[in-house]
């Protein structure tokens, strides 16, 4: 709940133009990066060149290493795709197996295995040695040279993922070989369980429920109850999460590809900044509107004192998960269900549905379905606000990748209401129900949040303009919210036909989310172009999803 429920804030909440220039608003992160030897499950990927007296060969690779035991696929004609040779073996041994499933490719295999030192390789790539009689020269904390079992390795760039710094240039030298490897990207985890290696699988994957009996119906009356009271609670637990994480996990065809791709309408609606961007005032509000989500973030969240930091995380894991490699998505998962067992309590004050010193939770079902259901019936209906209209097959397409989205969080698909019309009636019936009670706090909150000064003030009151115009009326008018000639005027005169006229102006470079650029690199086994990366580290981090 806590990483769902503020995609709204500031620098999402801001225009296309803003959004691309985040870089002199959101905070900068100081990078500590962990230990490469922690790493249990890793790959690496880019291109090699090996020159010695016999000629040269130059290829594409992927490493991939899990438990010690590493593969190394060659690609002589691409980045990606099919490999034409896999050598693979243990580190620190120096028995390795080649298989070579492309007979033009044999000669280049051959160089590979001969001329690459695949017993240490594993540690070199991760800028480690192999042993204890190497030398290491260092600056500040990155090693620049490795002098190891005659061979003299020097590096001249890093790249972080995620919590590691792992080498992107690598130059190997002995005698009259040189080996030249330029790495393109990386995954630090995730690669063979959805779920931490540590996790007793066999009690996720041998019974088809946690908890036997328990109903997880879908239908409205189930999370929207006619008496007016809260839906009974549903917990989701480790088990519970994991087992839905294993679901998705086993069946996705390409890791690479990630949960949707560039067909989903995730990436389509996802795509461009300004729908996202003007609409993320009305997802947070109704978000707010939930006594529970309020009060999770008087007791938990950074949202009143840091709102830029809670924007940072947010992009980070959303990104993540729409946009992700299998891999990134498992992980990014993993560490918002973490944050979320510790977001608990009781609420303080009767709240609607909600009795006084009612337990929440953020690990909760119908809680969970709301803060989700938010996110994209807002995308939604800003996309055919600002783009066009989305046909009925296409409705249904994207609430299929909807219910993908919350099993990530553990939500079993039987949670959800079962098709797009559904959908459409829950939201509709949850905007009249008393389970939307905005409080005192969550008033303050919408104040705190529209009310900034400086360079966000014009910004946010074309926000909050906006938010206004597309909220429900029910919620609207518990927020006290103005909705009259002045805010149409302004809406419909400018705000509107302006953002409209940016999305036709600006090239794709900048109407069109850095992200979703990152992940086409990463699908044709590229770096993304240097504007976007600027963009994403805006975000505080190097590289996101590629």
């Amino acid at each position: 709940m806590q990483a769902l429920r503020s995609l709204a804030l500031p620098c999402l909440l801001l225009s296309g133009v803003i959004l691309q220039g985040c870089s002199s608003i959101l905070p900068k992160k100081e990078f500590v990066p962990a230990d490469p030897e922690s790493l249990n499950e890793w790959s690496v990927e880019g291109q090699v060149s090996i020159k010695n007296g016999s000629g040269k060969q130059k290829t594409w690779f992927e490493y991939r290493q899990v438990d010690g035991e590493y593969q190394l696929s060659l690609r002589p004609d691409s980045p990606v795709g099919e490999a034409k040779a896999v050598i693979s073996g243990y580190e620190g041994e120096p028995d390795v197996a080649l298989e070579v499933k492309d007979p033009e490719a044999r000669e280049l295999a051959n160089a590979v295995r001969e001329n690459l030192p695949m017993d240490n390789l594993s540690f070199w790539l991760r800028a480690l040695p192999a042993g204890g009689d190497a030398k290491i020269t260092t600056e500040e904390d990155r090693v620049e040279q490795i002098k190891e079992a005659n061979w003299d390795i020097e590096y001249d760039n890093y790249m972080e993922v995620g919590r590691y710094r792992i080498p992107d240039k690598i130059s190997l030298k002995k005698q009259k070989t040189k080996v030249e490897m330029e790495l393109v990207r990386a995954e630090t985890g995730y690669l063979s369980t959805p779920c931490p290696t540590d996790f007793d699988v066999e009690a996720v994957t041998s019974h088809a429920d946690s908890h036997p009996g328990q109903h997880y119906g879908a239908t409205i009356d189930h999370l929207v109850p006619r008496n007016g009271e809260a839906p009974l609670p549903r917990w989701i637990n480790d088990q519970d999460f994991c087992k839905q994480l294993y679901k998705v996990h086993g069946s996705i065809p390409d890791a690479r590809i990630g949960l949707y791709g560039p067909d989903s309408m995730m990436w389509r609606l996802t795509s461009r900044v300004t729908p996202a961007a003007m609409g993320a005032g009305r997802a947070l509000l109704l978000q707010t509107a939930h006594p529970w989500i309020t009060a999770g973030i008087d007791e938990h969240s950074i949202v009143r004192y840091d709102p830029l930091e809670r924007a940072r995380r947010t992009f980070i894991y959303i990104s993540t998960i729409v946009y992700g490699s299998m891999p990134q998505v498992m992980e990014a998962a993993n560490t918002v269900h973490k944050i979320h067992n510790a977001i608990e309590g009781q609420i303080p004050y009767q709240a609607g549905a909600f009795k006084e010193g009612s337990h929440y939770g953020a690990n909760e079902v119908s809680a969970m379905i709301w803060v989700s259901a938010t996110l994209w019936d807002t995308l939604a209906k800003m996309y055919e606000e600002y783009e066009e209209p989305l046909t009925p097959a296409e409705q249904d397409q994207f609430y299929e990748e909807i219910k993908l989205f919350n099993m990530i969080f553990g939500i079993p698909e039987s949670a959800n209401p079962p098709n797009w019309t559904a959908f459409e009636d829950y939201v509709e019936t949850m905007v009249h129900s008393p389970q939307l009670t905005v409080t005192d706090n969550a008033k303050l909150l919408k104040e705190d949040l529209f009310n900034q000064g400086g360079i966000l003030a014009l910004p946010l009151w074309v926000q909050e303009v906006t938010t206004s115009i597309n909220l429900p009326a029910p919620i609207r008018e518990q927020y006290d919210m103005d909705y009259g000639l002045w805010y149409s005027i302004n809406y419909y005169g400018w705000i509107k036909p302006s953002s409209k006229l940016y999305n036709w102006l600006m090239p794709d470079s900048v109407s069109v989310n850095p992200v979703y650029h990152e992940a086409q690199a990463r699908l044709r086994g590229e770096r993304v172009g240097w504007y976007q990366r600027k963009v994403i580290e805006a975000a505080g981090v190097e590289r996101l999803v590629n």
